[in-house]
């Protein structure tokens, strides 16, 4: 019996036009599809073995991180730790991952789960900016460090120079309700979980609530550092967009 192949499949041509964006011709292109392979295209694929992205995502999160780190330390050496961690933040927050997903057409490659097609996972910035990080750790595990840096530089440097000028990015928070207002018509609320130590070495634990379920917790030496690190731990999370 002849394979019926899914209209999420990409077509050669797709991946060929990827690579080329990515600047790239991979050694081992099954890398590059198993980065396009969302978890839902894997619950209906099941019997054949398919893999999703998470463990690349997971992979190309830490080598974006050590890139972008790199390049910040060595191009303000005079800026302190706390602002080299806000410009990373910046670099590696998922709209700008999103925006470099689109630039380089990683959506209409994705293998998605009929249900992911229908509500439109191809142009969600959190389901694109962990498609993102997995081809990233595609990369990586094809080409090198040497590689990726050779992918990724010239395109956080382009970033970095949008950050510098602009000084008016959203921060996580904002960027959360921006998210859970447009996908849930929700608001987030956030909630004091918790405060341990002394009252000069105070660290509080935060929930952030979507409705009723928690999407995110966070801690920090304030209540708005433990705020913001409870909406990156959302932003990190697509679950609560598909329900």
């Amino acid at each position: 019996m002849r394979a019926v192949v899914s209209q999420s499949e990409p077509s050669p041509d797709l991946l060929v036009s990827l690579e080329s964006a990515i600047g790239r011709s991979f050694t081992n292109r099954s890398l590059l599809v198993d980065a396009l392979t969302h978890r839902s295209y894997v619950y209906e694929h099941a019997a054949t073995g398919v893999v999703s992205n998470e463990r690349l995502e997971f992979l190309g999160d830490a080598v974006l991180s050590t890139i972008a780190s790199d390049l910040l330390y060595r191009r303000f050496p005079q800026a302190s730790e706390g602002e080299l961690t806000d410009l990373r933040a910046s670099l590696v927050r998922a709209s700008t991952l999103a925006s470099l997903a689109r630039d380089l057409q990683v959506g209409p490659c994705l293998r998605l789960g009929r249900g992911e097609e229908a509500t439109g996972g191809r142009s969600r910035d959190l389901l694109l900016a962990r498609a993102m990080e997995a081809v990233i750790g595609a990369v990586y595990l094809d080409g090198g460090m040497r590689a990726t840096r050779s992918f990724l530089a010239p395109r956080l440097v382009a970033t970095l120079a949008r950050v510098t000028s602009q000084r008016h990015l959203k921060d996580d928070k904002s960027l959360l309700q921006e998210v859970a207002q447009a996908q849930l018509g929700i608001t987030p609320t956030y909630r004091l979980a918790g405060q341990t130590g002394p009252s000069h070495e105070r660290t509080f634990s935060v929930e952030v609530l979507l409705g009723d379920r928690v999407a995110g917790r966070g801690e920090g030496s304030s209540k708005r550092q433990a705020e913001q690190a409870a909406a990156r731990m959302a932003l990190a999370d697509d679950g609560w967009e598909t329900g």
